[in-house]
């Protein structure tokens, strides 16, 4: 549900403040910009708290199987949620906050490799 709520919302954002405000803009409705960013930029707010839940739900059923192991990539996962909220993918912020997701999933997916038997 996190995930679903964090894409609508999130496409919410870009939808009006990146596609909207730049049209206003283009026709010279430099007014409304303001007040598009603010809604676009609620939207966007919203979308983050979707995806922390889901970031959560997304370290609890490793955690349940695998254990403590997992618990570095969800603190990680949480503090880019958290990053996230106010940098989206802008630099400098936002590279450390996508590099962060990046560590962050990877490092759950290698702890419960490590319970995983090798095929030799």
């Amino acid at each position: 549900m996190g995930s679903f709520v964090f894409a609508a919302y999130y496409t919410g954002l870009d939808a009006v403040a990146g596609m909207s405000a730049g049209t206003v803009t283009d026709h010279g409705a430099t007014s409304a910009v303001g007040p598009l960013f603010t809604r676009g930029d609620a939207l966007g707010h919203t979308g983050v708290y979707a995806l922390a839940v889901a970031a959560l739900a997304t370290c609890a059923v490793p955690f349940l199987r695998h254990g403590a192991r997992v618990l570095p990539g969800g603190v990680i996962l949480l503090a880019a949620c958290w990053s996230f909220y106010d940098s989206h993918i802008f630099r400098p912020k936002g590279v450390f906050t996508m590099l962060g997701y990046a560590v962050a999933f990877g490092l759950p997916a290698r702890a419960a490799s490590a319970d995983t038997p090798s095929a030799a």
